[in-house]
């Protein structure tokens, strides 16, 4: 599945944020950020499907 170019360069953003994290405390809030907007996501495309969004 091929992203949308905004979607590439936020994975690309993510990504580059991840690799230079120096520290521990820098990668878990990175990866808190990524489990909130995950879940962000799929509830919003659960609304979307019961037709309660669009």
């Amino acid at each position: 599945m091929t992203l949308p170019l905004h979607q590439q360069f936020e994975k690309q953003k993510f990504a580059a944020a991840i690799e230079s994290a120096s520290d521990l405390d820098e990668i878990k809030g990175v990866a808190a950020m990524l489990l909130n907007l995950y879940y962000q996501q799929l509830s919003a495309t659960i609304a979307i499907a019961e037709g309660k969004l669009g």
